[in-house]
């Protein structure tokens, strides 16, 4: 009778991250919105100084980014997960007793630097390096918890209207304190020190080291070095096609609840699409993600967009007359938000190697910010100057189709394609 095999390791961290994922993403890159409104009305803010610290958001993880990478990629995710999640919660807690908008901004930005460090680069640096021919799968799992954690935004949203913006934040932060750094000790670096290989493949005959494997069983360090990336077209045609990609998406996660309001859908049901954009994600995370390990990355990212332009515009006619359109919205943007998610890290992968990922994937989140540097700010402004986000939405929908240009252009590095 064969011996049954232990989980590989990997699939720890992948839950460990999934978790995490799910915290992080129903207290602030979904749930968020829910304190847009409370907080600016609380200090008479206009949106467009409430959207500024979002900006501030994407700026700082854009600079951080590259820092990150490289950190990561010497020091491994450990000791960045556990200095990472302290921030987060501690931003969080500050954020509970601000005062002033620029008081704001700085707890905001306290709040992204330990993401910067806790999450996305830095997880998926630690995946790519436990999976090769199951990346894409592992990476989907991952990005699971992002999809489940809009079912948690109604909760926020109930806590705000029971307790308050400022006590919902203070527990927040005491939460991902207590949980963030308990799951960030399930992290390593990389398979071969602890006697495994990516994939949890088993080790041949007469391989003495983890360094003897063939080729079938890839070392979880091969690929591209960083100046040899950044001389590919596919780098910057991936990179680039990212700017147009975000506009939208960071101007939308900022603005859905307070957009849905001012066209009269009532603070529950817009909490509620909240929960459906997540949802509906896990549809395009799990369908296109986890045909990435069989089915062109490209091409599937490049119909993710297409679905993504037309759920912005089918969410710039959303009215209270209109409420049916939320359903067409949500099975069109959901799923093309969500399957670049682990696509894109995994297409990174695929092209470059993962020997320079965390760094790679840093200075390609350096440009990508770009994209959501301005939108959510813009959307405000339009919101503030014309009393409607209607002309955001139509603008930065056209801006999202030149993503499905580049992205088709993006070919594989010659190097890539032999292997």
């Amino acid at each position: 009778m064969q011996k049954l095999r232990k989980v590989f390791y990997g699939w720890w961290m992948v839950l460990a991250s999934a978790i995490m994922n799910l915290l992080s993403g129903a207290s602030f890159f979904y749930g968020f919105t829910v304190f847009f409104n409370p907080i600016r009305e609380t200090f008479n803010w206009t949106a467009a100084q409430t959207s500024l610290a979002f900006t501030f958001q994407r700026l700082e993880s854009g600079l951080m980014g590259p820092v990150a990478g490289l950190l990561v990629d010497r020091l491994g995710p450990r000791k960045l997960m556990m200095l990472g999640w302290s921030a987060f919660g501690l931003g969080f807690i500050l954020m509970s007793h601000i005062s002033s908008l620029w008081s704001f901004y700085v707890n905001f930005i306290i709040v992204s630097i330990g993401l910067s460090f806790g999450s996305f680069i830095v997880v998926n640096t630690a995946i790519a390096h436990w999976f090769v021919k199951k990346r894409s799968r592992a990476l989907t799992m991952t990005y699971v918890g992002f999809g489940l954690s809009g079912m948690l935004v109604p909760l926020v949203s109930l806590a705000v209207q029971e307790f308050g913006w400022r006590s919902t934040l203070f527990w927040l932060g005491v939460i991902m304190w207590a949980t963030g750094i308990l799951f960030s000790l399930v992290f390593r670096h990389k398979p071969e020190p602890y006697g495994y290989l990516p994939d949890g493949e088993l080790r041949q005959a007469g391989d003495a080291a983890p360094e003897k494997t063939t080729q079938q069983n890839a070392s979880s360090s091969a690929g591209l070095t960083v100046r040899e990336t950044l001389r590919t077209p596919a780098f910057w045609f991936l990179s680039i096609a990212s700017i147009f990609q975000f506009m939208g998406i960071a101007a939308l996660s900022v603005h859905v609840v307070p957009y849905l309001e001012s066209v009269g859908i009532e603070h529950t049901l817009a909490a509620l699409v909240v929960s459906g954009i997540t949802v509906c994600s896990l549809i395009g995370r799990l369908g296109f993600g986890l045909l990435g390990d069989y089915q062109n990355k490209k091409y599937l990212i490049t119909i993710c967009v297409i679905l993504q332009t037309a759920g912005l515009l089918a969410f710039a006619f959303i009215n209270a007359d209109m409420k049916w359109l939320i359903i067409l919205f949500l099975l069109t943007y959901g799923p093309g938000y969500g399957g670049p998610i682990p696509l894109r890290p995994g297409l990174q992968a695929d092209y470059f190697g993962t020997k320079s990922y965390g760094t790679v994937m840093g200075l390609m989140s350096l440009i990508s910010m770009v994209g959501g540097l301005v939108s959510p700010v813009f959307a405000g402004w339009i919101y503030d100057t014309t009393g409607s986000y209607q002309t955001a939405w139509f603008w930065l929908a056209g801006l999202t189709f030149p993503a499905v240009i580049l992205y088709l252009l993006a070919s594989p590095p010659r190097s890539a394609e032999k292997s």
